[in-house]
C-alpha cells in the first residue's frame, strides 16, 4: 500500500556549485517515516540537452535533512 505523498519546492544551493536551484521534492510517508521519492530541478543548464551532467549531489543532502 501506498504512503502519502507530499511534494515542496525548495530552494538550497547546489552541492555542484550550480547557482541556487528551485527544486521539486517529493516524499512519500511509509510506516511513519519520510522516504525521499524523486527531486526535479529546474537548471536550464540540465533541461536544455546542452551536455551539461549533475551527480544529484542535493539527493544526499536533502535526503539526510541536512538542508
Amino acid at each position: 500500500m501506498a504512503g502519502r505523498i507530499t511534494r515542496v519546492i525548495r530552494q538550497i544551493p547546489c552541492p555542484e556549485g550550480r547557482g541556487t536551484p528551485s527544486l521539486l521534492v517529493e516524499w512519500e510517508t511509509q510506516k511513519g517515516r519520510k522516504v525521499l521519492r524523486s527531486i526535479s530541478c529546474d537548471n536550464p543548464m540540465l533541461a536544455d540537452y546542452s551536455g551539461e551532467d549533475c551527480g544529484w549531489q542535493c539527493w544526499e543532502k536533502i535526503s539526510r535533512g541536512k538542508e
